[in-house]
């Protein structure tokens, strides 16, 4: 197949604004193939979906990145195992974030954005991305996995810079490396010494636990903590992060007002957290690689092609929402794909809306009015669109 080569998922224009690529993409080349990642990529809603929904065809156990990112998490994660094992180790862990649970959870996350926010309001400026955006799903995660609050800086510390993925890189630094070999040990660790509670003793009450208790059930192994845990930590500091900063940067600049986000219980509606996840999604791409030939386009895939799924580029598909390059904050946004779809259908997506949802509503209510005090800076990643810095500017005079 000979085309333009215009895409490339690690490109500094990526990083900065991709969606008017993603647009050639479905328009031009719904299936396109990038040599420089020796990767293809998927564009149109309709595909992506029925992609991920096909995980016989379409696998993810050799990894869902690209270059040498391929299963940096290594064994265990649940995003990188196809069935059987991936339900079964899935299973460790599901009942700790099924909806039920993580209403158990409410209270914890409000109070810890209530205290955030009262030491940021100190202050007549502050960054709402390190200070707030970030913090508050790395401390809810780290609090449910069961790392100590002594711990806790040095993990956040260790796991922002282990993530860290500048524009053009497709391999992890030495520095990378070595931060996620001490992660791992640290983590390993935690595990062990949960395992075997002793007769007539509870496993403790925490992912940690769980893990625990799966490796000692014979569901997973000693060797899987590593994924299954790192996954969870990047998850924690990723996604959620890049859902409330992309709030926080509409309210600072204007973009939506304070009302247009709250429904009538004086939370940020569920409608308004879909919609900011269908426009600008956390997880821009995570690929797949096939396990037959199969025929796109016009094009046949031979066994072992990577595909890049792209759910960003997908949820802005004009073939299946209106206006799709408009933030619209009543529109009915459950169709989007910013989960996932099928068996890899993310786990943690409740406690993701319950962090947004809280910490949202929390910041409108505790916090003065606020804009935008200087440019913010995006993650330094290829995968994970989102703000890492948002300085603002509060307005003390006024309050939501």
């Amino acid at each position: 197949m000979v085309h333009e080569a215009f895409y490339d998922p690690t490109s500094p224009e990526a990083h900065e604004n991709p969606y008017p690529l993603y647009e050639r993409l479905r328009d031009e080349y719904p299936l396109y193939y990038c040599e420089p990642q020796g990767v293809w990529v998927l564009s149109r809603h309709a595909d992506v979906k029925q992609g991920l929904r096909d995980w016989e065809t379409f696998s993810s156990a050799q990894g869902v990145e690209i270059g040498e990112y391929v299963q940096f998490f290594g064994e265990g994660s649940i995003q990188e195992l196809d069935p059987p094992h991936h339900d079964t180790v899935r299973k460790v862990l599901a009942a700790r974030f099924m909806n039920k649970r993580v209403k158990e959870y409410e209270s914890m996350v409000r109070v810890c954005a209530e205290e955030l926010i009262a030491e940021l309001i100190k202050e007549p400026t502050a960054d709402l991305g390190s200070q707030f955006t970030q913090s508050l799903p790395i401390l809810t995660i780290f609090r449910i996995l069961g790392i100590p609050d002594a711990d806790i800086d040095w993990a956040m510390r260790s796991g922002l810079e282990m993530l860290s993925r500048p524009a053009g890189e497709t391999g992890p630094s030495p520095r990378a490396a070595q931060l996620r070999s001490e992660l791992v040990d640290y983590m390993v660790d935690q595990v062990e010494s949960r395992r075997n509670p002793g007769e007539g003793n509870a496993y403790a009450d925490d992912a940690f636990g769980d893990i625990a208790a799966g490796i000692d059930a014979g569901m997973m192994k000693v060797s899987e903590i590593q994924g299954l845990a790192l996954l969870l930590i990047a998850a924690g500091m990723e996604t959620t992060t890049s859902l409330m900063g992309n709030m926080v940067h509409a309210l600072a600049t204007g973009t939506v007002t304070p009302e247009q986000l709250l429904g009538d219980n004086g939370q940020v509606s569920a409608t308004a957290i879909d919609e900011f996840l269908r426009f600008d999604g956390p997880a821009q791409w995570l690929a797949r690689v096939t396990t037959r030939p199969v025929e796109l386009h016009g094009i046949e895939l031979p066994v072992g092609s990577r595909v890049l799924m792209s759910f960003a580029s997908a949820n802005r598909d004009p073939r299946e929402f209106d206006r799709p390059d408009e933030l619209v904050l009543d529109r009915d946004g459950a169709r989007n794909l910013a989960f996932g779809e099928g068996i890899h259908f993310c786990l943690g997506m409740p406690l993701a809306r319950l962090e947004a949802r809280v910490g949202i509503s929390t910041l409108i209510e505790k916090a003065p009015a606020f804009t935008l005090a200087a440019p913010p800076t995006r993650y330094p990643s290829h995968v994970i669109r989102g703000y890492e810095t948002i300085p603002v500017s509060f307005d003390a005079s006024s309050a939501f």
